[in-house]
């Protein structure tokens, strides 16, 4: 499978693609943290096109500036059926805006699993092309997140969120 590791301005990057679509990536802290997860996929040929263009645009949201990353396909197939509708519809928060769990869990299909969608953004294959961050909890608290929540605090502050004048739908 095509592979990516690369160093932006928010840490390191890597992603996997599989038959033209993304079907994993991640934000890390450290460079042997992000080779040790990118290992778990096993072994890799050189980024594709689909790749090298993530790469530069990763880069680029990682300098602030507003990236569209739905032009990527992505490759939810080994999600449970309720996380890949969860994860779709985190996807279609737009950029510096956040929305609640609740929210999530009714675009989801069921508003009454609230932490089913907790958990369907804890298992985001692809972060942060799936903006899983852009999902905080309804009195407008972070929630939680995978990379940590300063990490979390750092990509919706480089979104421009305003968490104290947002309420989240």
């Amino acid at each position: 499978m095509p592979a990516l590791f690369t160093k932006t301005g928010l840490g390191w990057f890597w992603a996997v693609s599989r038959d033209g679509a993304l079907v994993a990536a991640s934000l890390t802290s450290g460079r042997d943290a992000g080779a040790r997860e990118l290992k778990a996929f096993g072994e890799s040929q050189d980024a594709d096109d689909l790749l090298d263009r993530l790469a530069e645009d990763m880069k680029r949201y990682a300098a602030g500036e507003q990236v569209d990353f739905d032009r990527y396909p992505v490759d939810l197939s080994a999600q449970p059926p309720f996380y890949r509708r969860a994860q779709l519809a985190a996807r279609a928060i737009p950029y510096g805006e956040v929305r609640a769990y609740l929210w999530l869990a009714a675009r989801a299909g069921n508003a009454k699993a609230v932490r089913a969608a907790g958990q369907a953004m804890a298992h985001n294959p692809i972060s942060p092309i799936i903006p899983c961050h852009r999902v905080i909890a309804s009195d407008g608290s972070l929630g939680g997140y995978t990379g940590g929540l300063e990490t979390k605090r750092a990509l919706l502050k480089l979104e421009g969120a305003d968490l104290r004048a947002t309420k989240p739908r």
